[in-house]
């Protein structure tokens, strides 16, 4: 390798580190655990890293301060006014911070790739152990496999909801990943309970929403994992390569 490629690659290698650097510095200063209560401070939301409540909590006088019929609807309130005060806190942050300002130069020192002077290449394919089946399977698992994509794409734009509930399905609460979409509260239930109760219940129906988003997720990486999309794509170029097969 010449000097000027080594210079090149220190100087993307730097670049890299600083960027990484200011990223770091970023994630350290953004504002954590943002909370709101609803205008009558009968609940409390607190906002995890991931987006989703960390834990709902009622007032120990919750009762004197919100109608039982409007409890869950005091949740929502209390989500949003969480929500809108973490961003509220990481605009700051980012003004505080000067970030832009930072990126900027960051992208002003970054070192300009040399034009190509050929074509790339593109390294081969290892099919040396690559047993292929009939055109028949293999035409079935890609078509299967086409099938799964397309599936994903039609629920891609609308992310998977779960309802998690507390014992006895007093408590539902509605999320998708980031996110808290509804709360319901069995009112009759509700008038009846302290805040200890309340609480409770709270914590049982996060804790089941939490699990099922989890479950939903790990299905779905599961489903992308069994596409063996390399698999199927060896065993095509090595029929492509071997003609005779398609006369088998």
């Amino acid at each position: 390798m010449d000097d000027e490629f080594i210079r090149g690659l220190q100087q993307f290698q730097e670049q890299a580190l600083n960027l990484q650097s200011m990223m770091t510095d970023m994630q350290n200063r953004m504002p954590q655990g943002a909370e709101g209560t609803d205008a009558q401070g009968a609940v409390t939301v607190r906002l995890a890293a991931d987006g989703l409540p960390e834990f709902i909590r009622a007032a120990s006088d919750w009762q004197r301060r919100q109608d039982p019929t409007a409890v869950g609807a005091a949740v929502s309130e209390a989500y949003g006014a969480a929500m809108s005060q973490q961003m509220t806190a990481w605009a700051q942050a980012l003004e505080d911070g000067n970030w832009q300002a930072k990126a900027d130069q960051l992208d002003s020192q970054a070192p300009q790739p040399a034009p190509p002077t050929g074509q790339p290449d593109i390294p081969e394919r290892d099919l040396r152990y690559v047993i292929s089946r009939p055109l028949d399977e293999l035409a079935e698992d890609v078509l299967s496999a086409f099938d799964v994509v397309d599936r994903m794409d039609e629920t891609a734009s609308e992310p998977a909801e779960v309802e998690g509930t507390s014992a006895g399905r007093h408590v539902t609460l509605v999320v998708t990943k980031g996110a808290l979409r509804s709360c319901e509260v069995d009112r009759q239930w509700a008038a009846g309970q302290s805040y200890i109760g309340l609480n409770q219940a709270f914590e049982e129906a996060l804790g089941d929403a939490r699990a099922k988003l989890s479950r939903t997720e790990a299905a779905s990486a599961d489903g992308i994992a069994g596409l063996q999309v390399d698999s199927l794509l060896d065993e095509a170029l090595a029929i492509l390569r071997n003609p005779q097969r398609f006369i088998d």
